[in-house]
C-alpha cells in the first residue's frame, strides 16, 4: 500500500502529511482510510498536538477529481470522508495545520478541521464547489462561516476566488501567515509553545470551547464556572519552577 498519508510521532507531537506532491496531495478514498488509521494511533497516545502538512510545494489541492469522476465516491463513502474530518477536528489535542501553497475545496475543508492555521505568504485559498457544480458534504457550509464570518464565506463558496495567505489571515482564517522560508520554524516555535504548557489544560481548555460553542454568554460563563476543571496537580510545581529561574 502507497504511503498516502505519512505520520510521524515525535516528542509529544504526531505529524500527518499528505504525501501525493505529484498530485498536490489531492485526497482520495485511500487518503481518507490511512488518515483514520493514523488517528486510531494518536487517540491511543498520550501526545501533546498534532500537526497536518502537505508534502512538496502544496498543502493540498482539492478532491481527487478523478475519484469524484469515476462515482467512486457517494453515499456511504463521503460520509465515511465526512467522519474523519470530523474525528480530526474532535481530537482533544490542539490541531495545528502548516499550510504552503494550494489549499483548495476539498483542501480547505480538511483545513478547517484544524484549530490554528499557520500559512505560508504563497499560500493559495479557494473553495471551488461550485466550479465543479459540488455542495460541500464535508463541513465547509459549517466551519467556513464559523471561522470568517457569514458574508465572508459566501462570498469564498460564490465565487471561487482565491485568497493569499496573507488575506487568509486579515479575515481570520489562518492565525498566522509567514513567508515560506519561516514556514517550518514557525510551526515548530508554535508547537513548542503548546507543548511547554499543560496538556491536561489545553485539552480541557479545547473541551470548555466545544462544549459552550453556539451558547449565549451568560450560559456560557456559567457553564464554565461550574463545569472548569480549574487548579490542576501540576499547578503548584510549576509556581516553584518559575519562582526559581526569576
Amino acid at each position: 500500500m502507497n504511503d498516502l498519508v505519512l505520520c510521524e510521532l515525535s516528542e509529544g507531537i504526531c505529524t500527518l502529511t499528505l504525501n501525493r506532491p505529484e498530485k498536490l496531495n489531492a485526497l482520495s478514498v485511500e487518503s481518507f482510510r490511512q488518515i483514520a488509521a493514523h488517528l486510531d494511533r494518536v487517540e491511543m497516545r498520550d501526545l501533546g498536538c498534532v500537526v497536518l502538512k502537505g508534502a512538496g510545494r502544496s498543502f493540498c489541492a482539492g478532491h481527487d477529481l478523478d475519484d469524484l469522476a469515476s462515482g467512486a465516491e457517494a453515499g456511504a463513502v463521503e460520509r465515511f470522508e465526512a467522519g474523519v474530518i470530523e474525528r480530526l477536528a474532535n481530537l482533544p489535542l490542539p490541531v495545528i495545520a502548516v499550510v504552503q501553497g494550494h489549499c483548495y475545496t476539498g483542501g480547505l475543508e480538511l483545513v478547517l478541521a484544524a484549530d490554528i492555521i499557520i500559512a505560508s505568504t504563497d499560500a493559495r485559498f479557494a473553495d471551488t464547489h461550485a466550479k465543479w457544480d459540488l455542495v460541500p458534504v464535508w463541513g465547509l457550509t459549517q466551519r467556513l462561516q464559523r471561522r470568517v464570518g457569514r458574508s465572508k464565506a459566501m462570498e469564498m463558496m460564490f465565487a471561487s476566488r482565491t485568497y493569499s495567505g496573507e488575506e487568509a489571515r486579515e479575515v481570520g482564517l489562518a492565525n498566522i501567515c509567514v513567508p515560506p522560508d519561516r514556514l517550518e520554524t514557525e510551526a515548530s516555535r508554535f508547537c513548542g509553545d503548546i507543548l511547554a504548557n499543560s496538556s491536561r489544560s489545553t485539552r480541557a481548555m479545547k473541551k470548555m470551547l466545544a462544549d459552550t460553542d453556539g451558547l449565549p454568554l451568560a450560559a456560557g460563563l456559567a457553564w464554565e464556572l461550574y463545569h472548569s476543571e480549574g487548579h490542576g496537580p501540576a499547578m503548584q510545581a510549576r509556581i516553584t519552577a518559575a519562582r526559581e529561574q526569576r
